[in-house]
């Protein structure tokens, strides 16, 4: 397994600004954890489920390649140890992002 944070730039309140990511051998995203501005955070994979809402394609050897929509994204490797201190940390939220609109 890898790990990678990505940071994103913008102010946008409904887009994440801290993504923590579990890639396996083939750099398929396994686990996730997402912080917004607004302080919501959101995880998925795993025991968490969702597995929908991970990253369907694999991420590039060069996490330079990384292209958000909006705003610019810098992109690095960190620690097992430090994905898991986050996931650990990480609030379940059970029925996802959608479950705030009803």
């Amino acid at each position: 397994m890898r790990y990678l944070l990505a940071e994103w730039t913008h102010q946008e309140e409904d887009e994440p600004y801290l993504i923590y990511s579990e890639m396996d051998e083939e750099r398929r995203e396994t686990r996730r954890v997402e912080f917004y501005r607004n302080g919501i955070t959101f995880s998925y994979g795993g025991e968490r489920g969702n597995e929908g809402a991970l990253r369907q394609e694999p991420f590039p050897e060069d996490l330079r390649d990384l292209q958000p929509p909006e705003g610019e994204l810098s992109a690095r490797e960190i620690s097992p140890g430090l994905f898991y201190e986050i996931w650990n940390q990480s609030q379940e939220r059970p029925d996802g992002f959608m479950g705030m609109f009803f």
